[in-house]
């Protein structure tokens, strides 16, 4: 063969390969693209793509003002519910003095200095401050509505509205987890008596938040999660801090829970995560659980009160 045709069909065969290399490329293009939106569609059968946007996008709004002042089956604020908040308040209180003052304890220890390290102690402060102002925004709303010209449709919602929704919230999901967690990995019926102090920090207190839940309408949402992981967050690194620079608890161990003993940092930090899952779980379930109290007071009350309640809190 001519060395001129040798160099034609040198010269050709990268153009033909070339082609047929980009309509390969082409095809394999078009068969990705067709694959993904099929895994899309599927994807989007299986989970709604609103509900995604609704978290990461939209802007949700507050709730009402009214709904941290009223009960769930009523549209105003009647003299029962101001009694009700000042036995909330009076209960929490009893709890917080009779723990730090030993009262009921069969054998009281006076250790005072240690009273702040204990994650139950930090639930009774926080059920203390929720009660407290629960109970003074009560008692301002129903004075208010005294007056002729009252709308509470005109209540806005302030600072104190939104600290006592943050408080009622971390409360709820905290009071729970002391409980459970107590009774689960904690007492130990050779140190720990079943005294009436003892039912008072880790059992009254759950009771009186879940009674607190089942009457006020205060709105549960999931992405308020992060406000009890917060909290959880806090106590971790307190507890942390707390052992390296030397602390005891109250019979004398350097560390404040067993099961959170940071001379085992491996199974403390497990044991600190599987609590951070069960604080998400919990407050979802809580979130759960607001829409069937809904349901279960509109069979009860009013339908368009409920239903109206029940929209300002929407759980996204």
């Amino acid at each position: 063969m001519p060395p001129e045709c040798e160099e034609v069909e040198d010269r050709v065969m990268p153009e033909k390969i070339s082609c047929i290399d980009g309509r390969i490329k082409d095809h394999l293009r078009f068969a990705a693209a067709t694959t993904l939106c099929d895994r899309r569609a599927m994807v989007n059968q299986l989970w709604d793509y609103n509900v995604v946007r609704k978290w990461f996008h939209r802007k949700k709004e507050p709730p009402h003002a009214r709904a941290f002042t009223e009960p769930v089956c009523q549209r105003d604020v009647a003299t029962w519910y101001v009694v009700y908040r000042g036995l909330m308040f009076a209960s929490w209180l009893t709890i917080i003095v009779c723990s730090f003052f030993e009262i009921g304890s069969w054998e009281p220890l006076r250790a005072y200095d240690k009273w702040a390290i204990y994650l139950t102690n930090w639930d009774i402060v926080l059920g203390v401050s929720q009660a407290f102002i629960g109970l003074l925004l009560t008692a301002r709303r129903w004075k208010l509505q005294k007056t002729a010209d009252f709308d509470p449709q005109g209540l806005t919602l302030g600072s104190v509205e939104r600290i006592y929704w943050f408080l009622f919230v971390v409360t709820m999901n905290t009071a729970i987890c002391v409980t459970v967690t107590y009774w689960a990995g904690v007492y130990n019926p050779k140190s720990n008596n079943l005294d009436p102090l003892n039912i008072m920090q880790h059992i009254c207190n759950s009771i009186l938040i879940l009674i607190d839940f089942c009457v006020t309408s205060i709105p549960f949402r999931l992405r308020n999660v992060w406000w009890c992981l917060m909290i959880v967050l806090s106590y971790v690194m307190f507890s942390l801090i707390y052992y390296l620079a030397g602390g005891l608890d109250r019979f004398g161990n350097h560390c404040i829970y067993k099961i959170l003993d940071w001379k085992k940092p491996l199974h403390t930090t497990m044991f600190c995560i599987g609590e951070a899952i069960v604080v998400t779980v919990l407050h979802s379930l809580l979130c759960f659980l607001e829409r069937v109290k809904y349901r279960v007071y509109a069979k009860w009350f009013d339908m368009s009160h409920i239903f109206h309640a029940q929209k300002e809190a929407d759980i996204v």
